[in-house]
């Protein structure tokens, strides 16, 4: 089966999307500064069982810029992504990580019928909102040409490796790194995405959200790691909490990414999962 891509129109503009697969239809939104290719280690286990759709949601990781006075905020990509999925075939099950989990939330907080199940990776939550490791990045958003610096540092494999090491712990090769930042390192206007989008990303707007999660009354399944810089282990017990089906399963090898980490073990999860049935929590 090939990848096909398309352009898919949203509010602001164009949007790719890769999709591959047959069978339940799982809608996958990637985090901050990356794109849909950090999913791509899953692909190979699932596309048999899986019809996978992969946007590249304009997070920094995207490759077309949006309209200079398009909506970056977490509410309006989450508007975004409930465009995107009342396109495709259901039953649907979204999938979240990092920046795209808090998305993830919102989407399924605002309706939470258009989805049959959710999985939640490590994410913004709560009061963390960015992760604190990151909110000296907001200071750079004071500084006239400070995020172009950044990044068009990551064209360098230094600073490639040093931004991974922040989210997987084990060697990604480069030729994925590249895939992931798609056009960060060299466009202006996705740049510019990316600040809107930081300027905006505050705890308030993911504490608010997680007072209305009880709605989603579809399982939930909480991947969340033992050992991460950016999202604190006791989070994700404390979100499977706030749903009324919720439960967690413990990634030990992973930080934030686990699709990179712990492909083959987040596959064998996600196949459980998709298949029926509630989630068995882990013992934490």
């Amino acid at each position: 089966m090939m990848i096909e891509t398309s352009g898919v129109e949203t509010a602001g503009g164009r949007i790719d999307v890769r999709r591959v697969g047959r069978g339940t239809t799982v809608l996958f939104v990637h985090g901050l500064m990356v794109n849909g290719h950090v999913w791509d280690p899953l692909i190979e286990g699932l596309r048999d069982r899986c019809h996978l759709v992969l946007p590249d949601l304009p997070l920094g990781g995207h490759r077309v810029p949006l309209a200079p006075d398009a909506d970056c905020s977490l509410e309006a990509h989450a508007a975004r992504v409930l465009d995107l999925a009342r396109q495709l075939p259901g039953p649907v099950v979204l999938v979240g990580n990092d920046t795209g989990g808090a998305i993830a939330q919102i989407a399924v907080a605002r309706e939470p019928g258009l989805f049959e199940r959710l999985v939640l990776l490590p994410s913004d939550a709560f009061d963390n909102c960015p992760p604190k490791l990151l909110v000296p990045m907001r200071a750079l958003l004071g500084i006239p040409g400070a995020v172009g610096v950044v990044g068009r540092a990551l064209r360098l494999g230094v600073a490639k490796r040093a931004l991974m090491k922040l989210v997987a712990r084990g060697k990604v090769p480069t030729d994925h790194i590249d895939a992931m930042l798609g056009a960060l390192p060299s466009d202006r206007g996705v740049r510019r995405d990316l600040v809107k989008l930081l300027a905006g990303l505050r705890p308030a707007v993911t504490e608010a959200v997680a007072e209305e999660l009880h709605r989603f009354e579809g399982p939930v399944l909480v991947v969340w790691s033992r050992k991460d810089p950016l999202f604190p282990f006791g989070h994700g017990e404390r979100l499977a909490g706030c749903f009324p089906r919720g439960a967690v399963a413990v990634a030990e090898r992973s930080r934030a990414f686990v699709s990179l980490d712990e492909p083959d073990w987040l596959t064998e999860r996600l196949i459980e999962f998709i298949a029926g049935g509630e989630p068995a929590p882990d013992a934490l």
